[in-house]
Protein backbone atom coordinates (compact mmCIF):
# COMPACT_ATOMS: atom_id res chain seq x y z
CA UNK A 1 0.00 0.00 0.00
CA UNK A 2 0.93 3.37 -0.77
CA UNK A 3 1.32 5.65 2.43
CA UNK A 4 2.21 8.49 -0.10
CA UNK A 5 -1.57 8.12 -1.76
CA UNK A 6 -2.86 7.49 1.22
CA UNK A 7 -2.11 10.86 2.57
CA UNK A 8 -3.04 12.84 -0.42
CA UNK A 9 -6.60 11.53 -0.65
CA UNK A 10 -6.52 12.69 2.82
CA UNK A 11 -5.69 15.66 1.87
CA UNK A 12 -8.02 16.20 -0.89
CA UNK A 13 -10.85 15.76 1.56
CA UNK A 14 -9.76 17.77 4.04
CA UNK A 15 -9.37 20.72 1.72
CA UNK A 16 -13.40 20.18 0.05
CA UNK A 17 -14.48 20.15 4.03
CA UNK A 18 -12.65 23.17 4.42
CA UNK A 19 -13.97 24.97 1.40
CA UNK A 20 -17.53 24.00 2.24
CA UNK A 21 -17.83 21.65 -0.27
CA UNK A 22 -19.33 18.58 1.81
CA UNK A 23 -20.68 17.77 5.12
CA UNK A 24 -18.31 17.05 7.94
CA UNK A 25 -19.13 13.02 7.04
CA UNK A 26 -20.03 13.88 3.48
CA UNK A 27 -18.48 13.44 0.26
CA UNK A 28 -15.82 11.28 -0.96
CA UNK A 29 -11.87 10.94 -2.74
CA UNK A 30 -10.44 8.12 -4.16
CA UNK A 31 -7.20 7.55 -6.44
CA UNK A 32 -6.30 4.80 -8.43
CA UNK A 33 -2.87 2.98 -8.81
CA UNK A 34 -3.67 1.23 -12.22
CA UNK A 35 0.23 -0.28 -11.75
CA UNK A 36 -1.65 -2.49 -8.93
CA UNK A 37 -5.17 -2.22 -9.37
CA UNK A 38 -5.86 -0.96 -5.76
CA UNK A 39 -7.69 1.93 -5.25
CA UNK A 40 -7.69 4.24 -2.32
CA UNK A 41 -11.00 5.69 -1.15
CA UNK A 42 -11.83 7.67 1.99
CA UNK A 43 -13.92 5.99 4.67
CA UNK A 44 -17.50 5.67 5.91
CA UNK A 45 -18.26 7.84 8.49
CA UNK A 46 -14.68 9.70 9.84
CA UNK A 47 -15.46 13.52 10.22
CA UNK A 48 -13.65 14.88 7.25
CA UNK A 49 -12.10 17.83 9.16
CA UNK A 50 -9.60 15.11 10.95
CA UNK A 51 -8.78 12.59 7.98
CA UNK A 52 -5.83 11.13 8.42
CA UNK A 53 -3.42 8.92 5.60
CA UNK A 54 -3.96 5.40 7.68
CA UNK A 55 -7.92 6.35 7.89
CA UNK A 56 -7.67 5.51 4.30
CA UNK A 57 -9.65 2.47 2.85
CA UNK A 58 -7.85 0.10 0.33
CA UNK A 59 -9.71 -1.89 -2.36
CA UNK A 60 -9.42 -3.98 -5.17
CA UNK A 61 -11.81 -2.48 -8.57
CA UNK A 62 -13.18 -5.70 -8.13
CA UNK A 63 -14.66 -4.62 -5.02
CA UNK A 64 -12.57 -6.59 -2.65
CA UNK A 65 -11.94 -4.69 0.64
CA UNK A 66 -8.27 -4.87 1.83
CA UNK A 67 -8.39 -2.21 4.67
CA UNK A 68 -10.89 -0.04 6.32
CA UNK A 69 -14.47 0.94 5.10
CA UNK A 70 -14.73 2.17 2.43
CA UNK A 71 -17.27 5.41 0.98
CA UNK A 72 -20.63 4.01 0.44
CA UNK A 73 -20.25 5.31 -3.26
CA UNK A 74 -17.34 3.08 -3.65
CA UNK A 75 -19.72 1.51 -6.31
CA UNK A 76 -19.26 4.65 -8.50
CA UNK A 77 -15.52 5.27 -8.08
CA UNK A 78 -15.04 1.53 -9.52
CA UNK A 79 -17.49 1.82 -12.02
CA UNK A 80 -15.87 5.33 -13.11
CA UNK A 81 -12.44 3.79 -12.88
CA UNK A 82 -13.71 0.61 -15.29
CA UNK A 83 -15.50 2.38 -17.75
CA UNK A 84 -12.97 5.35 -18.04
CA UNK A 85 -9.74 3.89 -18.20
CA UNK A 86 -7.90 7.20 -18.33
CA UNK A 87 -9.40 8.21 -14.83
CA UNK A 88 -6.44 8.28 -12.13
CA UNK A 89 -8.17 9.98 -9.37
CA UNK A 90 -12.63 10.97 -8.89
CA UNK A 91 -13.75 13.98 -6.49
CA UNK A 92 -17.90 13.23 -5.48
CA UNK A 93 -18.54 16.91 -3.33
CA UNK A 94 -21.82 18.37 -2.21
CA UNK A 95 -21.35 21.79 -3.41
CA UNK A 96 -24.60 23.79 -2.14
CA UNK A 97 -24.47 26.21 -4.54
CA UNK A 98 -24.53 23.76 -7.60
CA UNK A 99 -27.64 21.77 -6.18
CA UNK A 100 -29.29 25.19 -5.54
CA UNK A 101 -28.25 26.47 -9.21
CA UNK A 102 -29.96 22.85 -10.92
CA UNK A 103 -32.78 22.81 -8.63
CA UNK A 104 -33.70 26.60 -10.23
CA UNK A 105 -34.00 24.83 -13.39
CA UNK A 106 -30.66 26.46 -14.56
CA UNK A 107 -27.18 24.24 -15.59
CA UNK A 108 -23.60 24.97 -15.03
CA UNK A 109 -22.85 27.57 -18.28
CA UNK A 110 -18.78 27.13 -18.35
CA UNK A 111 -18.57 30.02 -20.62
CA UNK A 112 -18.90 32.98 -18.04
CA UNK A 113 -15.60 32.12 -15.71
CA UNK A 114 -12.22 31.44 -17.13
CA UNK A 115 -11.49 28.94 -14.12
CA UNK A 116 -14.18 27.23 -15.47
CA UNK A 117 -13.78 27.44 -19.41
CA UNK A 118 -10.17 26.46 -18.72
CA UNK A 119 -10.71 23.47 -16.31
CA UNK A 120 -13.77 21.83 -17.80
CA UNK A 121 -14.37 20.34 -21.05
CA UNK A 122 -18.38 19.93 -20.36
CA UNK A 123 -20.50 19.27 -17.84
CA UNK A 124 -23.06 15.84 -17.94
CA UNK A 125 -26.58 16.20 -15.54
CA UNK A 126 -27.30 13.19 -13.78
CA UNK A 127 -31.01 13.08 -12.91
CA UNK A 128 -31.59 12.24 -8.55
CA UNK A 129 -30.64 8.82 -8.04
CA UNK A 130 -30.53 7.56 -4.35
CA UNK A 131 -26.85 7.38 -3.23
CA UNK A 132 -24.99 4.49 -2.92
CA UNK A 133 -26.48 2.75 -5.52
CA UNK A 134 -25.57 0.34 -8.30
CA UNK A 135 -27.77 2.59 -10.17
CA UNK A 136 -26.40 5.85 -9.04
CA UNK A 137 -22.84 4.30 -9.74
CA UNK A 138 -24.06 2.99 -13.79
CA UNK A 139 -25.72 6.32 -13.71
CA UNK A 140 -22.26 8.54 -13.33
CA UNK A 141 -20.45 6.23 -15.16
CA UNK A 142 -22.27 7.01 -18.61
CA UNK A 143 -22.27 10.70 -17.75
CA UNK A 144 -18.71 10.82 -17.49
CA UNK A 145 -18.22 9.01 -20.70
CA UNK A 146 -19.23 12.17 -22.30
CA UNK A 147 -17.36 15.13 -20.11
CA UNK A 148 -15.08 15.33 -17.16
CA UNK A 149 -17.60 16.41 -14.52
CA UNK A 150 -21.37 15.60 -13.74
CA UNK A 151 -23.41 17.39 -11.86
CA UNK A 152 -25.80 14.98 -9.99
CA UNK A 153 -29.38 16.43 -9.33
CA UNK A 154 -30.17 17.09 -5.66
CA UNK A 155 -26.70 15.54 -4.67
CA UNK A 156 -23.60 17.60 -5.76
CA UNK A 157 -20.86 16.94 -8.55
CA UNK A 158 -18.60 14.06 -9.67
CA UNK A 159 -15.40 15.30 -11.66
CA UNK A 160 -12.51 12.75 -12.63
CA UNK A 161 -8.86 13.03 -13.49
CA UNK A 162 -6.76 11.30 -16.18
CA UNK A 163 -3.62 13.50 -14.32
CA UNK A 164 -4.07 13.82 -10.56
CA UNK A 165 -6.58 14.48 -7.63
CA UNK A 166 -5.91 17.97 -7.17
CA UNK A 167 -6.65 18.29 -11.00
CA UNK A 168 -10.24 16.85 -10.00
CA UNK A 169 -10.48 19.04 -6.93
CA UNK A 170 -9.87 22.05 -9.08
CA UNK A 171 -12.88 20.95 -11.15
CA UNK A 172 -14.44 20.83 -8.28
CA UNK A 173 -13.91 24.07 -6.68
CA UNK A 174 -14.21 26.24 -10.16
CA UNK A 175 -17.76 24.34 -11.21
CA UNK A 176 -18.54 25.90 -7.12
CA UNK A 177 -17.16 29.08 -7.92
CA UNK A 178 -18.65 29.43 -11.08
CA UNK A 179 -22.03 27.87 -9.62
CA UNK A 180 -21.74 30.96 -7.14
CA UNK A 181 -20.96 33.69 -10.00
CA UNK A 182 -24.23 32.19 -11.62
CA UNK A 183 -26.47 32.40 -8.17
CA UNK A 184 -25.55 36.60 -7.84
CA UNK A 185 -26.07 37.26 -11.68
CA UNK A 186 -29.91 36.17 -11.04
CA UNK A 187 -30.58 37.82 -8.28
CA UNK A 188 -28.77 41.27 -9.95
CA UNK A 189 -30.63 40.61 -12.38
CA UNK A 190 -33.96 40.16 -10.55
Amino acid sequence: MNEEVMEVVADVMRLLYQRGLVQVKGGNVSVIDRSSGLVYITPTGVPRHQLKADDIAVMTLDGNVIVGTPSSEFRMHLGIYSSIPSAVSVVHAHPPKVIALYELGSKLDLSITTEAKARVNCVSEVPYVKPGTPELAAAVSDALKQCQAAALRGHGIVAYSSRDVYEALDIVEALSDLAEVQLYINLMRR
